[in-house]
């Protein structure tokens, strides 16, 4: 049994209980509530909307239960409704950090992507601690953009974010993916190096280097750098080696070999 099976067995059993307790106390809103979140968080976001409407209907008013309504409609892709709640909720608290993200996603989805960059960079400028996801999905939605504007704040964005974060290979990889999209292959490989300098483990990162440098069409400094991915592969303890996730890298690699022909 996988942990996310538990985890939603022991919501399930959390609202049989929730609702034991309702039909003892029909009239109370904060069971309502109660029994909402936990249907939100077993991703049953119909059940869970009943539930809040209920509680709103017995007095229930929370600017958290009015975000849950939003985050449910957009998880069901009401995305009208979930934009008109989050607006409402900005209007009482504008720098509300989750309000503007989720915003920002419906935006995103929606295919307003300069409006969706612009949001999530106002939750980098408002949030007192930043993760790198936040710079990801700016840097995302600049680059759907489709604008030469749009690419150049996409690889800004991710750049502010190794500058205050530090060397985090997540947002590396974002970078080296936009050039590689771009063709900038030069500066792919450039960001491609640093990622392999700061790598305790540096297979990967070798055999993505020879993937870029395949691109370029530069073999023979692909091959040397196969070479070094299989060493550095080889040095792992067998243990690792043997999991799944490291049998089909190896294959991979052997498959790239086979294409240089490298013996």
């Amino acid at each position: 049994m996988t942990l996310n099976t538990r985890a939603h067995g022991d919501l399930h059993k959390r609202i049989i209980n929730v609702t034991q307790e309702i039909e003892k106390n029909p009239d109370s809103a904060g069971l309502y509530f109660k029994r909402g979140k936990l249907y939100y968080q077993h991703n049953d976001y119909e059940k869970g909307l009943e539930d809040f409407k209920h509680a709103k209907k017995l007095g229930h008013n929370a600017l958290e239960q009015d975000f849950l309504v939003a985050k449910s409609n957009y998880h069901l892709e009401k995305y009208s409704n979930s934009k008109r709640i989050i607006k409402r909720i900005l209007r009482i608290e504008p720098n509300n950090d989750s309000a503007l993200k989720l915003l920002a996603d419906i935006y995103f989805k929606k295919k307003k992507y300069k409006k969706s960059a612009q949001l999530y960079e106002k939750v980098i400028q408002n949030s007192e601690v930043n993760f790198p996801e936040h710079y990801i999905y700016a840097s995302k939605a600049w680059y759907a953009t489709n604008t030469d504007y749009g690419f150049e704040r996409s690889q800004s964005v991710l750049l502010e974010g190794l500058e205050k974060l530090g060397d985090i290979i997540v947002l590396y990889d974002a970078l080296i993916s936009n050039y590689m999209d771009k063709n900038d292959l030069d500066s792919a490989i450039k960001f491609q190096e640093k990622v392999i300098d700061m790598s305790n483990r540096k297979e990967r990162a070798y055999l993505k280097l020879a993937t870029i440098q395949i691109e370029q069409e530069h073999f023979e400094m692909a091959e040397q750098s196969i070479i070094k991915a299989e060493e550095n592969y080889k040095k792992l303890p067998h243990r690792i080696r043997n999991t799944q996730f490291m049998r089909k890298f190896y294959s991979e690699l052997q498959l790239m070999k086979s294409s240089l022909k490298i013996k």
